[in-house]
């Protein structure tokens, strides 16, 4: 297990009181037209989970009942694939958004509706103590690149990594110094 930030500590904590809600769902409905390669975008889906930890990521808490988060080698991802049918495309988005439970990764999820046979929504939906406005954009343009059989360059960094930094940072006397001056 690793540290959480000080964003995703508030944002555990956050998600418990509302009780499992969709609060923090940050999700995302992507209009495609044209021919879809379902088994590709399957596998360029779980290539991205193994490319970002955040992704195959859940929370708990330590003994102390702190919350840590929990990086897994493997997680099991479905991606939905449904028909338009009888409902108009916002109910079948508004359907796709289900509360996440923080203790089972991943907090990420897609899925495809097909409204025609050239035209598709691609849904996604992930918690938002896995991510922001710019991993949004990030996961976005390498899921583009990847559908594209584009090779992207290895990660060295991953969030976990400035947890860890943050909470190193947090232990020292920089920012011991720095809260006894806002005290």
């Amino acid at each position: 297990t690793y540290p959480v930030s000080s964003a995703q500590k508030r944002m555990y904590v956050l998600q418990q009181l509302e009780d499992g809600g969709t609060g923090y769902n940050m999700p995302a409905v992507l209009e495609l037209e044209g021919k879809l390669d379902l088994t590709r975008m399957d596998a360029v889906f779980k290539k991205l989970i193994k490319r970002h930890e955040s992704l195959r990521t859940s929370f708990t808490t330590d003994t102390d009942g702190e919350p840590v988060q929990r990086i897994h080698d493997e997680v099991t991802f479905t991606f939905h694939t449904s028909v338009l049918g009888g409902q108009t495309e916002q109910e079948a988005a508004a359907a796709f958004i289900q509360p996440f439970d923080l203790s089972q990764a991943p907090l990420f999820r897609a899925g495809i509706v097909k409204v025609s046979d050239g035209r598709h929504l691609l849904l996604v939906d992930m918690h938002h103590i896995i991510s922001d406005g710019v991993s949004v954009n990030t996961l976005i343009r390498e899921f583009g690149e990847l559908y594209a059989n584009q090779e992207l360059p290895a990660l060295h960094i991953q969030y976990k990594d400035y947890a860890v930094w943050q909470e190193a940072f947090k232990k020292g006397d920089t920012y011991k110094t720095q809260e006894a001056y806002w005290l």
